[in-house]
């Protein structure tokens, strides 16, 4: 069974994720959006050549929308390893450095 990696950083983006959604919209509602998250990050470690290549980030690096969030990864042997999840209105170039 295919399975997705978390960086740290993402492991980091998803907590934050997490505790905006939480105190913005309340348990329910960060409770579905997290949900809905792993089930994408679960499709795209099956399937993880659905994303759009980003090479202009790290040659090798794909991404996938998940909401109002993008996920950024790369292809393993066994799924995905998950880089960052962030919102689709950061500047995702200045938040990647050469180590993807």
């Amino acid at each position: 069974m295919a399975e997705y990696q978390l960086s740290p950083l993402a492991e980091a983006d998803i907590r934050a994720i997490a505790t905006s959604t939480f105190t913005n919209w309340g348990s329910d509602q960060a409770r579905t959006y997290l949900e809905s998250l792993d089930r994408t990050l679960l499709s795209l470690a099956a399937n993880p050549g659905s994303g759009r290549p980003r090479d202009e980030i790290h040659v090798g690096a794909k991404s996938f929308p998940s909401g109002k969030h993008v996920i950024f990864y790369r292809i393993s042997a066994s799924g995905i390893e998950v880089a960052r999840v962030l919102h689709q209105r950061m500047d995702i170039q200045t938040l990647f450095s050469d180590d993807f």
